[in-house]
């Protein structure tokens, strides 16, 4: 199988999705940032005596860290992920640090799904679901694809697969 080392994805996702991200990751943030400030803090300054300022601003940093980590994983991310559908397979290249690349045949995939959460409807996005045969990774996701693209993309695989199970 030389021939399948030569192969690289090379569709990227829509651009919209680093906004999907960034809102996604806004709202998580928001929501551990103010359970630690607002009910972590007062609860550690009442029941620890230990507690100072310095300890005020230890929070304060992290909290800022995870709202920077927040803003810039998104474009980073989209900047590594790619996709294709070759023949029977399935490819996939994403991560940040970590870079993973996935080959997946038709043959192992048992049904795919498409997902709209609120979030991605209002930028016009869906995630391709894909479920394998095996168990790890048995299931994977393509996130960001225009509507169009993840049913069209849908529809190739079940097509390949040539039996409409999925």
């Amino acid at each position: 199988m030389s021939g399948e080392a030569s192969l690289r994805p090379e569709q990227r996702l829509q651009r919209r999705v680093i906004a999907y991200w960034l809102v996604g990751g806004a709202l998580t943030t928001t929501v551990l940032t103010g359970l630690a400030w607002f009910v972590g803090r007062p609860l550690l300054v009442e029941h620890w005596d230990k507690w100072s300022s310095t300890f005020d601003l230890v929070l304060a940093g992290a909290c800022f860290g995870l709202l920077a980590i927040t803003l810039i994983e998104p474009p980073l991310a989209y900047a590594r992920w790619r996709y294709a559908f070759l023949g029977d397979l399935l490819l996939m290249r994403y991560g940040i640090l970590f870079v993973e690349e996935r080959a997946v045949p038709v043959r192992r995939m048992q049904h795919v799904d498409l997902v709209r959460g609120p979030i991605e409807r209002l930028f016009g996005l869906a995630t391709l679901v894909v479920f394998t045969a095996g168990n790890e990774g048995s299931s994977f996701r393509v996130p960001g694809l225009g509507v169009t693209d993840a049913q069209e993309l849908r529809d190739r695989i079940v097509e390949a697969r040539g039996d409409g199970r999925l």
